[in-house]
């Protein structure tokens, strides 16, 4: 065979696969394209090696979500939609380079080549698992959902996506406080060689906690590829992509139960719809996109406990036992990923099957439930003897405490007068303030959507099987029962609230996807608008509901009524001198150096710009019993080495502590000698930096 026969053989197989394949290479263009433009917004300008980092990662995670459905014993069509193979594949990549990051001495760009390694060998293994199988109208709601999401999340991150604003002496970040943490969390993986290699950020030297780490694998990757900062990739890349994501589960969890164009609907009522807040209920700490972006790990919680939940309602439809095994698993591994989430539907998701599952005798019932019930109050019982467990006790102890917390946060007005009167003018039982602390918080929790998912539920409860239709009925039940119910954390390992507060996302979510999918189901049933003017009409209503996102995304990760919270420049503003300071140590330091702040970095601030780390951090919001007895006592050898006058003393500390970096403030108050202190490699507007050879 000459030479020009085999060019030609392999451009027409070429041509044959990629036609073939089509929708799935368009799809694959366009999740990359999407996140390109997010990443050129936040970096001035279009990066083809981003571009090619975000191909590779698309197609990666769109084979082994391919591959991952095929082997699942899924029972329904939908699976076979690009959006929920995007979504599992996500799932699959991120988790296995989490393993891979934890068990390997590898640093994160090897562990993600051999899993794209892995990708192209099951091009092979499963030669068709980029074909295209559906007639071209069913890939439709897949490219609309990832189109209209991409728009939504780019309106929703106007601010974040355009970062860093000067304003005089300060830089503006225009993010939540939380950020400059997650910032170094994604710098921490992106040089991290294996478990060993990593501390815990408030402390060098320290194992790191338990926490939801894998979130951050992809995007530590996306990172290291890119060449990004981790500020940078955490804007244009962690939180976007979220949020992308969130959508795709919208899509994916109302298409499993509704169909395609009715899970459409799901998503654009998750991504584009006001929420209670945005509706007038007064209390921007239930406000979906302020939470899902300010605390940002809880964008892939969703995801993971979507999945799971798929499985467990798919395998009660289809009497299948391997789906609810499968959800379980899924539910266990998203403990990684957003702890209040695992623990918000660990009992509801386990104990489901033994209320719907197909076919089941009702002894097989009670006593599978009875079996399942006790185990999870034996793991609950042993959990409380563990350190870094939160409390978790029902007895109804948080009712008062945490109605005075949600009601700080209510804007003056009829709601907040309404309830401060209920719940703190007039005393109650407990039982009765329990019932009010209920009807707010599901008020505030979902506003106007209450009503239609009741208009949903009574319109067209014989269109779905019972364990979808009774879905986001036990999920709100089980949300308002923990919120209620659930005691404050008191032994210090997360703020008192959290897993009484937090979850609402995950309830919130639930129950818009499912009643915007029933009423896009109950105009159309499973298909998409017939009459030119249906279309026409859903065509305007999606047009003026980019009016939400353009309203409320302008200050979306602040808090009006808390002063520090109030604005960007109140909650995340940095002195331009210091933001100097911490880029001329990550441009000059190496990814091992210790460094440590004058301040004790108490915002994250220096450990997330300069991407190194903190060999001690104090966190002022933090409460003190946060901080484990080896870093109180760091803390006081700090304050004792600020006070040394011994040029002698000063350099043994260093030597003796490892640190590389020291940046002195212009309010901190030294006792260092002349000479010692006019040793600075850097100065900026007083900030000074010092840098010690090991």
């Amino acid at each position: 065979m000459t030479l020009t026969r085999v060019r030609r053989t392999v451009f027409e197989l070429v041509c044959r696969r990629l036609r073939d394949s089509k929708y799935f290479f368009c799809y694959l263009i366009a999740a990359a394209l999407l996140l390109s433009l997010w990443h050129a917004r936040v970096i001035h300008h279009f990066s083809l090696q981003a571009f090619a980092v975000f191909l590779v990662f698309s197609g990666v995670s769109l084979i082994y979500g391919r591959v991952f459905i095929k082997l699942s014993p899924f029972s329904f069509k939908a699976t076979h939609g690009l959006s929920i193979q995007l979504l599992c594949g996500y799932f699959v990549v991120n988790t296995l380079l989490f393993l891979l990051v934890l068990v390997t001495p590898f640093g994160i760009v090897t562990n993600v080549s051999i899993l794209t390694g892995t990708g192209l060998l099951l091009l092979f293994i499963f030669p068709g698992v980029t074909k295209d199988l559906r007639k071209p109208l069913d890939y439709l709601p897949d490219f609309f959902c990832v189109l209209l999401s991409g728009i939504a999340i780019t309106l929703w991150c106007t601010d974040s996506l355009r970062p860093a604003v000067k304003e005089g002496s300060v830089t503006i970040y225009q993010t939540f406080t939380d950020s400059f943490y997650h910032s170094r969390q994604l710098s921490s993986f992106a040089q991290s060689h294996g478990l060993k290699s990593i501390s815990d950020t408030r402390m060098a030297g320290l194992p790191p906690r338990l926490y939801h780490y894998a979130s951050y694998m992809t995007s530590a990757a996306v990172m290291s590829c890119t060449h990004s900062s981790a500020y940078a990739t955490f804007v244009s890349f962690y939180v976007p992509f979220g949020l992308l994501l969130t959508g795709l589960a919208a899509f994916s969890l109302a298409t499993s139960i509704w169909g395609m164009w009715p899970g459409l609907a799901g998503m654009f009522a998750v991504m584009l719809l006001p929420d209670a807040y945005q509706q007038g209920f007064g209390n921007k700490l239930f406000s979906y996109y302020f939470v899902q972006q300010a605390g940002s790990t809880g964008l892939y919680g969703v995801v993971c406990v979507t999945i799971a939940w798929i499985f467990i309602l798919d395998g009660c439809k289809a009497g299948r036992f391997t789906s609810i095994l499968c959800g379980y698993v899924v539910l266990i591994v998203s403990l990684t990923y957003k702890a209040h989430f695992f623990v918000a539907n660990a009992f509801l998701l386990m104990i489901y099957p033994c209320i719907f599952f197909r076919g089941l005798k009702i002894s097989w019932r009670i006593t599978s439930a009875v079996l399942l019930t006790s185990l999870f109050a034996f793991v609950v019982n042993v959990s409380q003897h563990m350190e870094g467990v939160p409390t978790l006790r029902l007895d109804g102890s948080s009712i008062r405490p945490y109605a005075k917390f949600l009601l700080y946060f209510f804007e003056p007005g009829f709601f907040k007068s309404l309830f401060y009167g209920a719940l703190v003018l007039h005393q109650h039982s407990n039982a009765i303030s329990g019932l009010i602390l209920a009807g707010m918080i599901l008020i505030c929790t979902f506003g106007f959507w209450i009503i239609a998912y009741v208009f949903v539920s009574v319109s067209l409860k014989a269109r779905i099987g019972t364990a979808a239709f009774f879905f986001p009925l036990f999920v709100t039940v089980n949300y308002i029962v923990m919120s209620v119910g659930l005691a404050e954390d008191a032994r210090g390992v997360a703020y008192p609230e959290e897993l009484l507060h937090r979850p609402f996302v995950w309830a919130y979510f639930v129950l818009v996807a499912w009643t915007g999918a029933g009423v896009y189901a109950f105009l159309f049933s499973n298909n998409p608008p017939r009459s030119r003017s249906a279309r026409i009409l859903t065509a305007i209503c999606a047009v003026l509901s980019f009016s939400v996102p353009l309203a409320y995304g302008h200050n979306i990760q602040t808090l009006p009524t808390v002063k520090m919270f109030a604005s960007y420049k109140a909650v995340n503003s940095v002195p331009a001198a210091l933001t100097k300071a911490c880029l001329y140590i990550r441009k000059h330091s190496h990814p091992e150096d210790l460094i440590q702040d004058s301040e004790n970095d108490p915002r994250f601030v220096i450990t997330g710009l300069a991407e190194r780390q903190d060999f001690a951090l104090d966190c002022k919001l933090w409460s003190v019993n946060r901080n484990p007895i080896e870093l109180r006592n760091r803390l006081e050898e700090l304050a004792a080495f600020k006070r040394m006058r011994n040029e002698a003393d000063l350099t043994e500390f260093i030597r003796r502590h490892n640190i590389s970096w020291y940046i002195l403030r212009p309010e901190s108050e030294v006792a260092w000698p002349f000479s010692f202190r006019q040793t600075c490699v850097f100065n900026s507007g007083g900030y000074r930096v010092y840098h010690f050879a090991p």
